[in-house]
């Protein structure tokens, strides 16, 4: 008896399970997976570059001092300058002595020019005197006047005339005198004995000390103005091509957002090289519309650069899109509670949403990431139901 209660109870622990077991597989059929949807909208989407740029001064100078001794610095790293002001000042005595004593040797050469050629023409004016008395006496028949003859005509043969080659040597010492001359003139006055600001700035470099000599292959002073930045972007060749002027920017600078221009483009690109071998870039610089608060030149900051922009078009956001292995974009939607594939074409695209040319219409509902088990004609229960 017990044994027939036993297979009774065995058999309908059996029935139940199956029952339990199908209505739950015809239930999960009926729910289907559950997915998250957004719709298909109407609206503005930008492309951006996003990037990375260093703060720069727009206005930076380097200022060169001369080989000359050091006698006053009045500034130090940090410090304010306002425009006339003198930066570093230099003894330029030995030079100045230099052109006085090259004017000296000029007008001496000048001098003995003179005199040579004022020594040529006395002796000749003297040879033409002899000619003349010689001619006389050749012309006269008195003996006594012929008897004087010799002695004339050997005084004006023992006369030393000077040469023109001495003449062009003279000429030459005056050239040479001349060239030192406006050579020592040039050297000082490209060296100033002040160097003086040309605008408002802070001084960000320095490298004279009173004293020493002056170094001119190394800026003695490097001035910027900080209250005038730009940003400077580095591009590779790919993102270069994106890029031209006048594209609206933004920069952020810590918890500040700066709108900006790309206002310049390097006509070339530089090759730097590294340790994995040559990096090949293009430089370009963002005016900034409006001063930085807390910029710090030469700081990294982020960048992004409009690229591209359109209003009332169809968009996605971007977590709907998928590529397979054909290259082609596909999207997801839910249709009658069922998954049904798209392929679609697509336009420009932000970090977030992506432009639909083609393959959808407003207000249909996209699969937000998808994954393998989504696939064309999978039923599907929406998040935002199930709330329901």
């Amino acid at each position: 008896m017990k044994k027939k209660i036993t297979i009774t109870v065995s058999i309908i622990v059996l029935i139940l399970l199956s029952v339990f077991i199908y209505k739950g597989t015809n239930g999960n059929k009926k729910q289907g997976i559950q997915v998250k949807t957004a719709k298909v909208q109407r609206g503005e989407i930008k492309s951006y570059l996003n990037t990375t740029a260093v703060i720069k001064s727009k206005n930076v100078k380097q200022y060169f001092g001369t080989q000359s001794k050091v006698i006053k610095v009045n500034v130090k790293v940090g410090d304010a300058v306002k425009k006339g002001d003198i930066l570093v000042s230099y003894d330029l005595m030995d030079l100045k002595n230099t052109v006085k004593q090259a004017e000296i040797q000029y007008n001496n050469a000048i001098l003995q020019q003179k005199d040579l050629k004022n020594q040529k023409k006395s002796i000749q004016d003297k040879k033409n005197e002899l000619d003349s008395q010689i001619n006389q006496i050749e012309n006269s028949a008195n003996k006594q006047d012929l008897a004087k003859l010799p002695e004339i005509k050997n005084a004006k043969n023992s006369i030393q005339d000077i040469s023109e080659e001495k003449i062009k040597q003279a000429e030459n010492s005056v050239e040479l005198a001349k060239l030192n001359y406006e050579s020592a003139k040039s050297k000082l006055s490209s060296m100033n004995e002040n160097i003086v600001a040309d605008f408002d700035g802070v001084v960000t470099d320095l490298n004279v000390v009173e004293g020493s000599m002056g170094n001119p292959a190394q800026p003695a002073v490097v001035v910027q103005a900080l209250n005038n930045l730009k940003a400077v972007i580095s591009l590779g060749k790919f993102d270069a091509a994106k890029i031209e002027i006048g594209q609206e920017a933004e920069v952020k600078i810590g918890e500040n957002v700066v709108k900006g221009k790309v206002s310049f483009i390097d006509p070339v690109a530089k090759k730097d090289m590294g340790v994995t071998g040559s990096n090949v870039s293009l430089n370009a610089e963002i005016d900034l519309s409006a001063p930085a608060k807390n910029a710090t030149i030469d700081f990294d900051v982020d960048a992004n650069i409009l690229l591209a922009k359109k209003e009332n078009v169809l968009k996605v956001p971007a977590e709907t899109l998928i590529t397979d292995k054909a290259g082609k974009n596909i999207v997801y939607i839910v249709s009658d509670g069922k998954v049904q594939e798209k392929e679609v074409k697509t336009g420009i695209q932000s970090e977030l949403e992506v432009e639909i040319k083609d393959g959808l219409n407003e207000g249909d509902k996209v699969i937000l990431n998808p994954n393998a088990s989504i696939k064309n004609g999978v039923m599907v229960k929406e998040a935002s139901e199930e709330a329901k």
